[in-house]
């Protein structure tokens, strides 16, 4: 294993966990160079060759993508205006609007504009770039798209196409996160993992560690309705993070990454507590699925460690219900990371949170 600072090392399984779907391989760790884990900008750019190169094999996608274009024949359906405007009939031309089934479309010109951008990075080493040119030679015939014209609720994924989702919301995360445009008009990069976006991903990487490691807890993100009419109701429907299924036992965990885990007691100023609100919020999930009290639907706030606050593990009585919260200290080691979520997956199959 390459010796490297475990929080961005971790940070980078965090991306292959959501985004890849699975740990890096053998294979694919030994395709990482010397500058790997130089910085976050390296981070992306290398996880998306990995996926891109598994995904060029397989041939890019290719769909009908309507043009118009002055021709010498007519094909499709003749342009009359364009037609007028270009005086084409004087050059023995016409211009016609037609459909041809080409690799010219929004998924690639998506991908191809990623890798445009990091090329010209100055944050990306030389070896990535290299990796990413040779990528990039595949998109010969794909055009470059200007950022601000994507329309990403546009993209729609089917059956023939549904391998490009992970490269696309890699994609959409680099474009939107990453780069910006500065006052002289010049694309630069920014910072990108505020508490928005590394609480997104630390969320969908523990419910796909646990999709990929313990496949009988059917890891999943489960819609609460808190009114009987919620078509027709103002009262909003509530969405779980992680939802963990065993037998006739329910655990649904809140994921939280947080500057900050404790806050002031104002009650008593020496003892800080976790949020009231993350609370209320996860006993609002778990009397939803337990509203007769069994005891059968257990919840849980799972923190990110930070740095200068101490590691929480605790279980109580709230309401009549178990809540379970505890911290996640994503700077350890990765055996130890896992050994953490593995503790919490076995202790919930064998009924033994404390």
């Amino acid at each position: 294993m390459i010796n490297v600072d475990n929080k961005v090392k971790n940070i980078y399984y965090m991306l292959c966990y959501s985004f890849y779907g699975e740990q890096l391989n053998e294979k694919d760790e030994a395709e990482l160079g010397s500058e790997a884990f130089d910085n976050i900008y390296n981070l992306f750019s290398l996880l998306l060759c990995l996926i891109l190169k598994k995904q060029v094999k397989k041939g890019l996608h290719r769909e009908y993508v309507s043009i118009t274009d002055e021709i010498g024949t007519i094909k499709g359906r003749i342009n009359i205006n364009q037609t007028i405007n270009n005086n084409s009939l004087v050059k023995k031309r016409i211009t016609c609007d037609f459909d041809e089934y080409n690799e010219n479309c929004l998924l690639n010109k998506v991908i191809k504009t990623t890798l445009f951008y990091l090329i010209k990075s100055n944050k990306i080493g030389s070896e990535t770039k290299d990796a990413l040119k040779k990528l990039l030679n595949y998109f010969s015939k794909v055009d470059l798209i200007e950022i601000k014209s994507i329309k990403w609720d546009q993209i729609k994924f089917n059956r023939n196409n549904m391998s490009y989702k992970y490269v696309v919301d890699l994609c959409k995360l680099i474009l939107n996160g990453l780069i910006v445009s500065d006052k002289s008009g010049k694309n630069k990069f920014k910072e990108f993992l505020d508490d928005t976006r590394i609480s997104a991903i630390y969320e969908s990487f523990i419910k796909a560690y646990y999709r990929k490691h313990y496949p009988e807890l059917n890891a999943c993100s489960k819609k609460l309705y808190l009114t009987n009419k919620p078509l027709t109701s103002f009262i909003p429907m509530m969405k779980t993070d992680i939802t963990l299924e065993y037998q006739d036992r329910m655990l649904i965990i809140d994921a939280k990454f947080y500057n900050k885990i404790l806050r002031e007691n104002y009650v008593n100023p020496r003892c800080k507590t976790v949020s009231s609100n993350n609370l209320y919020q996860i006993l609002t999930y778990v009397d939803n699925q337990d509203p007769m009290k069994k005891g059968n639907v257990y919840g849980m706030l799972l923190y990110a460690q930070t740095i200068d606050e101490p590691s929480v593990s605790l279980s109580d009585i709230l309401n009549q219900h178990k809540i379970i919260v505890k911290t996640l200290d994503m700077n350890e080691d990765w055996s130890d990371i896992k050994y953490r979520l593995n503790l919490i997956a076995e202790c919930f199959k064998q009924d033994s949170f404390q």
